[in-house]
């Protein structure tokens, strides 16, 4: 699945903060850093939201703009 490419062409700064507060899914998340969905679950979990008992959500300027991945406690 490609990323929507107004969102790949568009810079974080140029887009409207109800741009930027976009929910996408973890898989279009995890293609736009070139990542597995698996990989982006695996070290960005604490960025997936729960919107529906079926649907796992990224907002898409934290998904443009990683953080670094949370360090695991034991």
């Amino acid at each position: 699945m490609k990323p929507n490419s107004t969102t790949a062409t568009q810079s974080l700064a140029e887009m409207s903060p109800s741009e930027r507060r976009r929910k996408i899914n973890v898989r279009e998340a995890a293609a736009l850093n070139d990542l597995s969905e698996a990989t982006f679950r695996r070290h960005y979990g604490h960025l997936i939201r729960k919107i529906t008992p079926r649907r796992d959500a990224v907002e898409l300027c934290d998904a443009i703009d990683l953080p670094p991945p949370q360090a695991k406690t034991t």
